[in-house]
């Protein structure tokens, strides 16, 4: 058999016991490694520790061995990280994996300093996200607007404060007036120890819903609607108490029946419950402005909530391809091709792309979120995205060609529009 360097894995304990436990036992996975043996090590800084090795087991199959280690510390071992490195002579190879103790989870609440949609636009309102009751450890906080990542906000995180054996810490994100009566969604998600927390807010509507719950409804995907034939509306219903008795129904001004998909719930990690509820719909009827309505209603609201969703004026994207930058074809053997498509409305929009003819994995390439053009015209909105592939230099100088293929439901006839490029194109 040849020679295979290890797979190491760090292990923790599957179930939160109390952080205030004196010890904690650690363990550390090493398979698929061929010829034996390899060498574990623990280094848990200045703590007590006992460590246990176990005795490596050959897999029949495929000859390859796998063992473990286990570490059990003592002390305050709950606001430390602990390494297991593991070497191997045969492939030359030393990995060294990070392994954390037990913890206490975060609790996450977001606050706003206003909800008052009359206010003057150019106004600042103030989010506070608090992040409370956890193990000291590494927190990221991310700012997220309709779901995706805000790249054009500036937070401010506040430092980590220790009380006792627990922390906490804050993120705050200025807004205007503007954009928090748009009827955008802000959330606040921190990630800790691999688990992502989320809160949300957006403006208060004249009749004040119950607090806790929302509710989001989201557009058919041009990808569904034009491509793949099979338009869907979604209506999300996040922070629900319980799953019991909950009903999510649908409308439209037709009077129509409507043919909902079965709901699906989820259950969260801060002990609520997520709703989600899809309608197929009829691509002329999206097409010609219906307004669908999503009614959510509980035993626990005090008032049913109801959304409205239909498609606004249309507006037709430009699209612009553009080869690598002559520096980069010198100096990498990596290059990036990038698709500009801008002026169009609604936000809905996929992106493809193609490599002579034949569609590329999605995770192939990146994909900006929509931004709104800055127009000089009032009441004119339009928005703009960017995406870039990132292809090997030697594929681009084969003269492949490389297109990028939009759909937009204000494109006309099969609503997809390409633009491609190649070496011989980009000359």
């Amino acid at each position: 058999a040849s020679i295979h360097g290890p797979s190491v894995y760090p292990l923790r304990p599957c179930c939160k016991s109390a952080t205030n436990a004196t010890s904690v036992t650690l363990g550390c996975l090493v398979t698929g490694y061929f010829p034996g043996p390899v060498t574990m090590t623990w280094d848990t800084a200045s703590l007590n520790k006992s460590t246990l090795t176990f005795p490596a087991i050959q897999n029949l199959n495929s000859s390859l061995y796998t063992t473990s280690s286990q570490v059990t510390v003592s002390g305050e071992w709950s606001k430390q990280k602990f390494t297991c490195s593991v070497a191997h002579a045969a492939s030359s190879t030393t990995t060294t994996k990070a392994v954390t103790g037990d913890f206490t989870d975060p609790t996450v609440k977001l606050f706003y300093s206003s909800c008052d949609p009359r206010g003057d636009t150019h106004t600042t309102i103030r989010l506070l996200c608090l992040i409370s009751g956890y193990t000291p450890g590494k927190i990221k906080v991310t700012w997220l607007v309709d779901g995706r990542e805000a790249t054009d906000v500036f937070p401010h995180t506040g430092p980590e404060r220790v009380e006792g054996k627990l922390a906490s810490t804050y993120s705050e994100l200025n807004i205007t007036q503007g954009q928090w009566v748009s009827q955008l969604t802000y959330t606040c998600r921190v990630t800790y120890y691999g688990s992502t927390y989320d809160n949300h807010a957006r403006r208060c509507t004249a009749e004040s819903e119950p607090r806790g719950v929302s509710a989001y409804l989201s557009p058919p995907t041009p990808l569904d609607l034009y491509v793949n034939k099979s338009p869907k509306i979604t209506c999300l219903v996040v922070d629900l108490a319980s799953k019991k008795d909950v009903r999510l129904t649908w409308s439209r001004e037709s009077k129509d029946l409507m043919y909902p998909d079965p709901l699906v719930f989820k259950d969260e990690f801060n002990g609520t419950v997520t709703v989600t509820s899809t309608l197929p719909v009829n691509v002329s009827d999206w097409l010609n402005g219906d307004t669908y309505y999503c009614r959510v209603t509980h035993p626990h609201l005090p008032k049913e909530i109801l959304r409205s969703i239909s498609k606004g004026k249309r507006k037709a994207p430009d699209v612009y391809v553009f080869p690598p930058p002559k520096e980069e074809l010198k100096t990498k053997g990596e290059v990036t091709l990038t698709c500009l498509i801008q002026n169009f409305f609604p936000a809905d929009i996929s992106v493809q792309w193609l490599r002579n003819g034949t569609l590329m994995q999605a995770d192939q390439h990146t994909i900006t979120r929509p931004h709104k053009v800055r127009s000089p015209v009032p009441d004119v909105s339009a928005y703009f995205i960017y995406s870039h592939l990132v292809v090997r230099r030697a594929d681009w100088e084969q003269k492949s060609e490389f297109t990028c293929q939009v759909a937009h439901e204000a494109l006309p006839g099969s609503r997809t529009l390409k633009k491609s490029m190649s070496i011989n194109l980009g000359k």
